[in-house]
This record gives structure tokens, C-alpha cells and sequence, in this order.
């Protein structure tokens, strides 16, 4: 197979000033773009089965909470152990969230929603049984944090189960 050349020119002189090879033109487009494509760059960790289910749980256990309170209006030292367990799960997946890099925004909600339960936990100890008002804040946070390992669960390139 014979090389096409094309000639580029410069002005209406007609003086060449170099040629372009199509094979070699052709070659360098097709390279270029299998370059971008073999450099992943990945901002967030990989999806953890062990945090997704800590998560649920320590959000189970916490809806519990606000829901007896919310509902027959329960008192601090009736829920004071939950507030211990719910924290110390907190930590605990804090420690776990550390662990992996580019991790940061879910490090970030976790310390949020510590921050949340312990602002809660306050209030009911110091005022008294606290409004669903409150309590949204806490709720809203478990809520991004379970929307945010779904995010990961559900993304293919981040979809490497650890344990």
C-alpha cells in the first residue's frame, strides 16, 4: 500500500514547507485517546460490604432511638446506653473509613454525623425529649452517608468488594 502525502503550503507562493504522512497521522489519532482511556484516575475508595453493613446498622439502631423518643417521648437515661453504642459504632466506622485512600468526603460524613449525635443527644439529656425537628439533622446525615455507599456499590469501576 502506497503512503498519500499530503502537502501543506504556505500562502499562494506554492513553496512547500513539509509533507504529513496519512498512515502516520493515522496512528498518532488512534494512540492518543487509548493514552486517556488506560489512565483511570478514582476520587472516592472502593465499596466495603463490611462499612455498608455498620452503616445500616448503626442507622437502624439510631431510627430506633428517634422513633421510641419521637413517639411515647422517652427520657435520656432510657436511651443512654443506645447513645454509647450508637457512638462507638460511629467511631468504629470512622477507624474503618481511615483506613482507604481517597476517602475523604465519607471520613467527612461520618464526623458530621458524630458532631449531629452528640448536639442530639445533648438536647434530650440537658431539655428533654427532643422534636423530629431535631432530630431531621441526624436523619438527613445517615441518609447522604447510605446514598453515598450506594454510590459506590453501584459504580463499576468501584466495584471491588473488600473484607
Amino acid at each position: 500500500m502506497r503512503a498519500m502525502k499530503f502537502i501543506t503550503t504556505c500562502g499562494g507562493s506554492g513553496t512547500t514547507r513539509r509533507s504529513i504522512r496519512l498512515p502516520q497521522l493515522t496512528g498518532v489519532g488512534l494512540f492518543l485517546p487509548l493514552l486517556f482511556v488506560g489512565c483511570a484516575v478514582v476520587f472516592v475508595s472502593s465499596y466495603d460490604q463490611v462499612t455498608d453493613q455498620q452503616i445500616q446498622d448503626a442507622a437502624k439502631t439510631t431510627e430506633a432511638l428517634i422513633g421510641d423518643v419521637l413517639v411515647n417521648r422517652t427520657t435520656y437515661s432510657q436511651h443512654a446506653k443506645d447513645y454509647q453504642a450508637i457512638d462507638g459504632a460511629l467511631g468504629a466506622l470512622e477507624m474503618r473509613a481511615a483506613n482507604y485512600q481517597n476517602n475523604e468526603a465519607e471520613i467527612k460524613l461520618i464526623q458530621d454525623l458524630r458532631a449531629a449525635m452528640r448536639n442530639l443527644r445533648r438536647i434530650h439529656k440537658e431539655i428533654g425529649p427532643f422534636r423530629q425537628a431535631e432530630a431531621e439533622g441526624v436523619r438527613s446525615l445517615f441518609r447522604s452517608l447510605i446514598h453515598h455507599e450506594l454510590s459506590k456499590k453501584r459504580s463499576p469501576s468501584l466495584n471491588k468488594t473488600t473484607q
